[in-house]
């Protein structure tokens, strides 16, 4: 422990030092590079500091544009993605806030997963279909993590397997841990890293996903990626248990034990599909949906609707996921106006001489990199915030549409599966103890690059269709 803090501590000292010097030296593109540097080392080497970190991100990017008023900087903050990524984010974490509180979230997972009765195969598909459906609920794939981690637990220990030691447990663990991951694909607003990648695709492109045009664009190829990452999962780690009389009690079990939904589930449930209706309908309507549906959300704050207390939820709120996702899409708007990380695309370039490789060819090679790159990175934010501006500029200087890699790379940002450390979800599901390391690794690679292989089959030749690359 003490020599990986000494590491952390030298890299830190070291990225530090060379921020301040290319501070004093370099001009405004190389200062918004700096800061892309000192977010990525800091943001990764201290996830348990993001509220400070991000903070400081944002501060350095304000100060260095010092051609920005206070009123220029805040409208800068507060437009990027539309002028609704950032409320559409933070209303969805009160709303799901609110599920978790009124009990709603868990009502809904397990009602899915107990509804394909109690053989192991079709139970490990329930978990996936029940990521699925709350992955719309929250932006905070941790939260939708700790949702379904006892849920699972519960469909494992009604088998009465051991832990380590069972195929079945493996099984059910790395289905929601992969599905957790692939299921945030599906939607805008599943999680944080995807509106920064909009964010990028709309600087450098003009193409304006929206809600709506974000889901014509990710959901049909999700649900491919969901059915082979099951298929995988049964294959690999076959189930050795078989459905009993006992089994199946316990499983029905854990739906009696909800009884029926309470007044608060069903506000709940009123208000998060009006916000959904906002989030569809957002840019027809002519309203902010983001801003819109935040309005609503602390409606639920309302004493008499006895949903939600201000005390209790301020205690309880992300703020540091909250200023990470404000400080990347700050960051996110800094990069595409200033080509920060252009140089840095152009050395690579050049290096790996790529400006002789065939277009198509090219392509399969930086999303296969891209998608592997997952292993150097303990954050899909992160990720998100470094990799897609550096495949847009590499793909420009291919003479290629950026798009043309920039969407298959933003798809599968959130595809992060190989080890436990890639996300804190994956870190979450394997501390359950039902898997090893090794079996990660295998599944990961595998999913991985299955991933690829139907982005490139089925994906490209989908987004072409609609227009998007």
């Amino acid at each position: 422990m003490r020599g990986e803090e000494a590491v952390k501590g030298a890299v830190t000292v070291v990225t530090v030092a060379w921020f301040l010097w290319n501070s004093a030296s370099s001009g405004i593109q190389g200062q918004v590079m700096g800061v892309v540097l000192l977010a990525l080392v800091v943001w990764s080497l201290y996830p348990g500091r993001h509220l400070e970190s991000s903070i400081l991100i944002v501060v350095l990017l304000s100060f260095f544009q010092v051609s920005l008023s206070v009123e220029d900087f805040i409208a800068s903050l507060f437009s990027t993605y539309g002028g609704s990524g950032l409320w559409i984010i933070l209303s969805g974490f009160v709303l799901a806030k609110a599920m978790e509180m009124s009990g709603l979230g868990n009502r809904v997972a397990i009602w899915i997963v107990t509804s394909l009765g109690a053989n192991p195969g079709n139970i490990v598909l329930s978990v996936a279909i029940a990521n699925l459906a709350v992955a719309p609920l929250s932006p905070s794939t941790t939260a939708k993590a700790f949702l379904l981690l006892p849920i699972c637990t519960g469909l494992v220990e009604a088998f009465e397997v051991e832990k380590g030691c069972s195929n079945y447990g493996a099984a059910v663990m790395l289905m929601a841990m992969a599905a957790n991951n692939i299921c945030s694909t599906a939607f805008l607003t599943a999680t944080v890293p995807n509106p920064i990648s909009a964010q990028y695709i709309a600087e450098a492109t003009g193409l304006d996903l929206g809600w709506l045009g974000w889901v014509r664009m990710a959901f049909p190829l999700t649900l491919i990626l969901l059915a082979a990452s099951w298929l995988i999962c049964v294959r690999l780690f076959r189930p050795e248990v078989r459905e009993t009389r006992e089994t199946l009690d316990r499983i029905e079990g854990l739906r009696r034990e909800l009884g029926p939904p309470s007044r608060g589930e069903r506000i709940v449930a009123l208000f998060f599909a009006i916000a959904l209706v906002l989030w569809i309908t957002d840019g027809l309507l002519g309203v902010n949906a983001g801003l819109a549906s935040l309005l609503l959300s602390l409606l639920l704050f309302i004493p008499g609707l006895g949903v939600m207390e201000v005390r209790g939820f301020a205690g309880e709120v992300p703020w540091g996921s909250i200023t990470l996702f404000a400080a990347s899409m700050f960051l996110a708007k800094a990069v595409g106006q200033w080509r920060a990380l252009d140089p840095v695309a152009e050395g690579f370039f050049d290096l790996l001489n790529l400006s002789s490789v065939d277009p198509l060819l090219f392509t399969v090679l930086l999303v296969l990199l891209s998608m592997f790159l997952h292993v150097g990175f303990t954050s899909t934010t992160v990720y998100a915030t470094v990799m897609v501006p550096l495949v847009i500029s590499m793909t420009s200087l291919q003479g290629m549409a950026p798009q043309a890699v920039a969407v298959s790379v933003a798809f599968l940002t959130p595809v992060a599966v190989i080890l436990p450390v890639n996300t804190i979800p994956n870190i979450v599901f394997f501390s359950s103890g039902y898997f090893s390391q090794r079996q990660i690794v295998l599944y990961g690679l595998v999913v991985s690059a299955v991933s690829v292989a139907l982005v490139l089959a089925l994906g490209v030749p989908y987004w072409r269709m609609l227009g998007l690359v």
